[in-house]
């Protein structure tokens, strides 16, 4: 029997989602598990997969056209076999239009100034097959009339602007090429929340310095047991600043507005992952409740959901502090932007080598640079700093802090 495949329901809250791109075409041979087609949401990027084998009977919709959530995209079936009822509309709207091509070519007139109007206002939305096209033509794709769902250019519409002479950009003479790429839903979602961030807090930055000696050879210690063999020095940065979280409770809170602090007992540590598809910040639920081994468990899975587009959108709220480790990548130091209504966010750089005066002597140790982002509004410096000591109180005694978990 056929089956309608939909536009899943990624949260409560969601009302629609865009079809990024399809991975098949109509009349495709698919198999259960086979990647039908591609949908961003305003906090993630995900596929979607085959419920069934079979052959795309029908799609109802292009690339780059907002779906309502449980609406019909494709039918799924065996050659030959009977489309069940449902609405048409959808395919009606994204289908190429040659039947209304002279009522469209009437309407030209009067739309000119409302597509000028547009274009001023909110941008041209264009499917990604329209954009490829007009680009290589040269064509201002603002000035061309929509027929797509919700005023989205399509590709016939290019095709029809090109037809009828419609005025194209010539490339400037001896310029050097530009790739111009378009936000994505989620770039543009990731930009709005780092505005609004530095707009609506009174960010600060203090750093110190880690002596990390103890923590490395406590991770080489983990690394001759089979069971702790995976934990990694990110994972006890991790679990030292979730105990000091648990020590310095000002710091695990949010300010949701002008005239509250909201302090919680459970920590619910969000982490910073990079992907393909932007930052992402998945939250550890009740972090202080897991050990080391489980914690450096849960850190490598929803780092890799993240990654893979399948991160539920559930567990990317709900934080009361956040970590962003970019010392694998090599930097040392940085000022990581707060993701409100946290009062927090920490920045872990990399390993670096220091030195320095003791009564024994000059020293030279490894050390990582700790950067604590906090909202002035909520914390004072005195405190932020106490915290960023209790961090490193707990670096440098992380083999006694592992022996109590087992106590």
């Amino acid at each position: 029997m056929a089956e309608i495949v939909t536009m899943p329901r990624l949260s409560l809250n969601e009302q629609e989602s865009l079809l990024a791109e399809w991975y098949i075409a109509q009349g495709d041979a698919v198999q259960e598990g086979d990647r039908l087609f591609c949908i961003e949401t305003d906090k993630s990027t995900m596929d979607v997969y085959a419920p069934k084998a079979g052959v795309i009977l029908k799609k109802l919709y292009g690339d780059g056209v907002v779906v309502e959530v449980l609406q019909p995209v494709c039918v799924i079936g065996a050659i030959g076999e009977e489309i069940p009822s449902f609405d048409e509309a959808p395919q009606q709207e994204q289908a190429p239009r040659q039947a209304a091509e002279p009522a469209a070519q009437e309407r030209g007139q009067q739309a000119a100034s409302t597509i000028d109007e547009r274009a001023a206002t909110e941008g041209a939305r264009i499917s990604p097959r329209a954009k490829r096209l007009a680009e290589a033509n040269g064509v201002a794709y603002a000035q061309v009339l929509p027929t797509g769902a919700q005023g989205r250019v399509m590709e016939t519409d290019v095709l029809r602007h090109l037809a009828q002479g419609g005025p194209v950009q010539a490339p400037p003479a001896a310029q050097e090429d530009i790739a111009v790429h378009k936000l994505t839903k989620i770039r543009r979602v990731i930009a709005a929340n780092m505005l609004h961030s530095l707009g609506s807090t009174a960010q600060l930055t203090q750093t110190m310095t880690a002596n990390i000696s103890r923590l490395q050879a406590c991770r080489e210690q983990l690394k001759h047991e089979e069971k702790t063999a995976g934990v990694t020095l990110g994972d006890l940065y991790c679990y030292a600043t979730i105990k000091a979280l648990k020590q310095c409770g000002y710091v695990n809170a949010l300010m949701p507005n002008e005239d509250e602090i909201h302090e919680y007992q459970a920590v619910h540590l969000g982490l910073a992952v990079d992907t393909e598809r932007g930052l992402m910040v998945p939250t550890i639920f009740n972090a202080d409740s897991l050990g080391i081994l489980e914690l450096s468990q849960t850190i490598k899975s929803v780092a890799a959901a993240c990654r893979a587009g399948s991160i539920p959108p559930e567990q990317l709220k709900g934080g009361t502090f956040t970590i962003s480790n970019l010392g694998g990548m090599g930097i040392s130091l940085f000022t990581p932007i707060l993701n409100p209504p946290q009062v927090g966010i920490l920045g872990i750089g990399c390993t670096d080598y220091k030195i320095k005066k003791t009564e024994k002597g000059m020293l030279y140790y490894p050390a990582c640079t700790l950067s604590l982002t906090y909202d002035h509004r909520a914390v004072d410096g005195g405190p932020a700093a106490r915290f960023l000591q209790a961090i490193c109180e707990n670096i440098n005694n992380i083999s006694a802090l592992l022996e109590g978990e087992a106590h």
